[in-house]
């Protein structure tokens, strides 16, 4: 295949995606892939997708690099598994993307190009870390605390309705962020920020943040 023909066939897909060829640098990037990233084609083509996406793993430990995994696993003709990546953005943010690799052996030009198609698991990874901290904190409190905290979410009790900012302040109490770092992320006042967290706590009908934010995500509302 010749690389125009595969990127016409990666165009017509609408996915998110970007090519590298043998050296990790990057010869084709997406529409999708930037409306994802927020990195334009023109400032990406050219240059070491290292460079781009700094990607790291679970760990915070360092993905991309001039050595990378993918393609030397892709030189070798190799299948390459699935994996997850935390990626920069333009924004300075980063992003929880899916990555599956494609290798296309090509008739012109270099080969093999390693095709990276992206997914958005931004949120599933929050929930996952979110689920894992709550577990982290159950497992230090008595077998009583734990049952008085997690029956508090109990089925049968009525709906709860929570504005989205009571929703974005227990987002944040989940995440670590003190009063001052939520006021300041969510640019309200400090009082305000108080108001937010104790009406959350008021109608989820607890007692402290790590209940309300327990009671919360068993709800699904964060």
């Amino acid at each position: 295949m010749e690389p125009r023909k595969l990127y016409a066939l990666l165009d017509e897909a609408g996915d998110a995606a970007f090519a590298v060829d043998p050296r990790g640098v990057v010869c084709y990037w997406s529409d999708a892939a930037e409306r994802l990233l927020g990195f334009s084609r023109e400032s990406v083509l050219s240059r070491p997708c290292e460079e781009i996406l700094a990607g790291e793993d679970d760990h915070g430990c360092a993905v991309c690099g001039p050595d990378c995994a993918v393609l030397e696993i892709a030189r070798k003709a190799r299948p390459v598994a699935a994996f997850d990546l935390h990626a920069a953005t333009a924004s300075g943010q980063r992003k929880w993307l899916s990555v599956s690799i494609l290798v296309a052996r090509m008739r012109r030009g270099p080969s093999p190009l390693t095709v990276h198609l992206l997914r958005d698991i931004d949120r599933r990874k929050k929930t996952e870390r979110l689920s894992r901290e709550i577990v982290a904190r159950l497992s230090e409190l008595s077998g009583q605390q734990a049952a008085a905290h997690l029956g508090n979410g109990l089925p049968d009790q009525p709906p709860v309705s929570l504005t989205p900012r009571e929703i974005s302040a227990l987002s944040l109490l989940s995440q670590g962020r003190s009063t001052r770092q939520m006021a300041a992320e969510l640019d309200i006042t400090l009082a305000t920020a108080r108001n937010h967290v104790q009406r959350a706590l008021r109608k989820l009908r607890c007692h402290s943040r790590l209940e309300a934010v327990l009671r919360a995500a068993r709800l699904g509302l964060i």
